[in-house]
Parts: structure tokens; sequence; C-alpha cells
């Protein structure tokens, strides 16, 4: 009977999910930085709010299993509240975190390694981990074999975007001003390297280095889709700064300037609301 007894506890033991004791959240932005940079390590970042039941619940369920332990057991966990209106508030608008919960994956040079949003089970969410890593490690070894491709245009502008999706706007800035003055590249090329750098910029909040650009270019080009799309540039940076009118008078003059311009549906739609901003409906 003891033994029955026994064999039934053991049984049981072994169908209840183990739990490790979970390693604590890092909460400071400057500190997951600077430990990350220190051991060469990742940052898993788990962005949450208060009001958010499936954040609490992937913490209960996922955060304390060993299968996550594992996972990040060589990572630099840390969680930030998105609207705390400090860092937290300003990382999810940096990396442009737009529902909940998200948690990125961060090298420890800032590179978005990955994202992965909404909840799932430990196991699964485990295993979209790995699979986000292993994708960046592809991404790795084609910046490694870089020289191999020069003659790869495309290939080489897709890397700079690449860079630019990954927030890693230091290492697409330099690839892309390369694309813009090397010889023997083509035009189309060098034409997309200048709409990106403006891209970057734009991102980076270098509002006067994007008119510089966007100016640079139309020194070299009159036309075509990336200098339409650069032109357009412009009103995102008045956007960018609030002012309504002057983002408006560039939909004008960019009307003015294409008129036969496929962008112009995206304008026709922008311009009246920006207009009625501009110039509320009396009540």
């Amino acid at each position: 009977m003891r033994r029955i007894l026994f064999l039934a506890t053991l049984i049981l033991l072994i169908a209840i999910p183990s739990f490790a004791a979970p390693v604590p959240w890092i909460k400071s932005l400057a500190t997951a930085q600077r430990v990350a940079k220190e051991k060469k390590q990742m940052i898993f970042v788990d962005l949450f709010a208060q009001w958010c039941g499936w954040c609490h619940r992937w913490e209960a369920d996922v955060y304390p299993t060993d299968v996550f332990q594992k996972a990040t057991s060589n990572m630099v966990l840390l969680r930030l509240d998105t609207e705390d209106g400090s860092d937290g508030t300003k990382f999810a608008q940096r990396y442009e975190v737009t529902s909940l919960p998200t948690f990125l994956i961060l090298n420890f040079d800032m590179t978005v390694v990955g994202a992965i949003r909404g909840y799932a089970p430990a196991p699964e969410f485990v295993r979209m981990m790995g699979d986000t890593q292993t994708k960046y490690q592809t991404f790795l070894k084609l910046v490694d074999s870089e020289t191999t491709f020069a003659k790869d245009y495309q290939k080489r502008i897709d890397l700079a975007k690449e860079f630019r999706h990954r927030q890693n706007y230091t290492a697409a800035e330099p690839r892309l001003k390369k694309l813009m003055i090397e010889k023997g590249v083509p035009m189309a090329f060098r034409d997309q390297a200048y709409y990106e750098l403006g891209v970057v910029y734009l991102l980076e909040g270098k509002y006067p280095a994007v008119l510089k650009i966007v100016d640079d270019f139309s020194k070299v080009q009159k036309e075509g889709e990336s200098y339409e799309r650069a032109r357009l540039l412009l009103t995102d940076v008045c956007l960018a700064q609030g002012n309504l009118r002057c983002a408006a008078d560039e939909l004008r003059d960019f009307k003015l300037r294409f008129p036969n311009s496929p962008l112009n549906a995206n304008v026709d739609m922008m311009l009246p609301s920006i207009e009625r901003q501009i110039t509320p409906v009396k009540q």
C-alpha cells in the first residue's frame, strides 16, 4: 500500500510543471544597457501596462517557468511600464509599440533582434524566441558576407534597410552614403539610397539633416518614385515638429510638382485631414 502511495505521489510530482526561482527584473533601461554591454548579452524586454490582463497572465504563467528561465539565462531581463511617463513610455514610442503585451529582444548595442506580440503559453513562447534569434543569426551571417556581394546593389540596399528596421541607424547610414557616391552604382539604387537615408534621419529626429539630404537629392534628380517619396519626407518633418501649415503647404506643392504621381492618392487623403485641423469646423 505504501509503495502504491509512493508511486502515486511520484507521478503527481512529475506531472506538476517545474518552476525555477525567477531571475528578478531590472526596471531601469540605463542599468539594463550597462549590464548588457559589460556582459555582451542580449536584453529581453517585457513591455506592459497595469490595465493589461494578458500582461499579468504572461507574468504568472510564463515568466516563472523553467523553460523560460533557461531560455533567458544568458540575457538581461528588463521590464518597463509603457505608461510610466518615463523610460517605459519613451521606449515604447521609440520602438513603435502599439499593442500589449509586446516583448522585444535587443542586442547589447540596442539593435532589434526581434519582437513577440501577444500572449502564448511557455513552450510556444520560447519557441518563438528561438525562431527570432535564429533569424537574427542569419542576418549576422549576411553582414559577415557583405564583401561578397559588392556588385549586388539590391542586396546592399536591402541590408541597409534591414539595419534601419532593426533600428541600428549608425550601421545603416554609412552603407547608404556609400551607395550614393560610389562609382558604377545604377541610378535607381543611388536614388533609393538618398530616400532611405532621409528616412533614417527622420527616424532619428535629425530634421535639418532630412531637409539637407532632400536638397542634395534634388541636385542630382528631379523625378522618379524615390525622389517623389523623398519630397514627401518634408511633410513628415513638418508634422513631426507640429507645424500643420507647413505640412499642408508641402502637400500642395507636391501636387503641383508631380501632378501625375501615383503618390497623390495618399496626398489626397492626408491634405483634407490636415486642413481641417488648421481651420476647425465652426459649430
